[in-house]
């Protein structure tokens, strides 16, 4: 019997050294790829070019600052985006004219690519807010914007919240079976997430800034393939030519005033 249990000890002392073991991993080198990350609305142009880099690299990708970037409508116009910062490229010249393809130009050395898209009515917003409501025994948090929207014509929106200036939810709709406003809600938090999400919880003072996207449906498929690719750790579809990364959206824009966030002012829906 002693014998049987210092058997099973002793094996269990080899599993457990057996996990402190370091595992070496072969990654297969690819070439590194260019992202272009580009905007285009009736108050300017910007545009943030990278490049990934190798997966034992310690930083997730490198700024391009040596790029070569123009906007041309098919109108005629031309755009040229000067380089500011960490490999942001912009111009406050640049404005988008409803219903007029935009196409974006970038050049790095030899290497060429372009994106286009067409510029999106201007709407607007009837409501921005958050609240609360009841899920099994369970408070959720969200954020709703209601859009104007006449719902004659496919309309498609692109809403981002960020907290404290960092991004910090978003998400996609379309305006189908909703005729008059499209209601878009981004779950924010739950209050029995305390463990598992306690980075997604919100404190009372925290800054909440909610802005509203009008883009084409080119960009509403990138941002969809974008939502699956996170469950898989795959890229979303590609947007630009010669193999680069990215988006480029021609869109029209609404920003919400700043909230501050205060739980106890937040109600359920149905109260408000």
């Amino acid at each position: 019997m002693k014998k049987i249990t210092y058997t099973i000890l002793a094996a269990g002392i080899a599993l457990l050294t057996s996990c402190e073991k370091e595992l070496d991993f072969a990654y297969n080198n690819i070439e590194p790829l260019y992202v272009v990350e580009a905007n285009l609305t009736d108050d300017g142009a910007v545009a943030k070019l990278s490049k990934t880099l190798s997966m034992t690299d310690t930083v997730w990708n490198k700024d391009v600052t040596n790029a070569s970037v123009v906007i041309t409508g098919e109108d005629g116009s031309r755009f040229v985006l000067h380089h500011d910062s960490a490999g942001i490229y912009s111009s406050k010249e640049a404005q988008g004219i409803p219903g007029t393809k935009y196409t974006i130009h970038v050049e790095i050395g030899d290497y060429v690519t372009e994106s286009s898209s067409i510029m999106q009515e201007p709407f607007s917003v009837k409501d921005c807010y958050m609240y609360k409501y009841l899920l099994m025994s369970d408070d959720i948090y969200a954020v709703r914007v209601d859009v104007n929207d006449d719902g004659l014509k496919d309309s498609y929106y692109h809403a981002l919240v960020t907290r404290n200036g960092e991004p910090y939810k978003w998400m996609i709709i379309d305006n189908r079976g909703q005729y008059g406003v499209v209601e878009i809600d981004l779950g924010c938090f739950v209050d029995s997430d305390m463990e598992d999400h306690k980075e997604d919880i919100l404190e009372d003072g925290e800054k909440i800034d909610v802005e509203v996207r009008k883009v084409d449906r080119k960009i509403y498929d990138y941002y969809w393939s974008r939502a699956i690719g996170l469950d898989n750790y795959s890229n979303p579809l590609r947007d630009f030519t010669n193999n680069t990364l990215g988006y480029f959206s021609a869109c029209s824009v609404q920003k919400m005033p700043t909230m501050t966030f205060n739980r106890k002012e937040i109600v359920y829906l149905n109260e408000r």
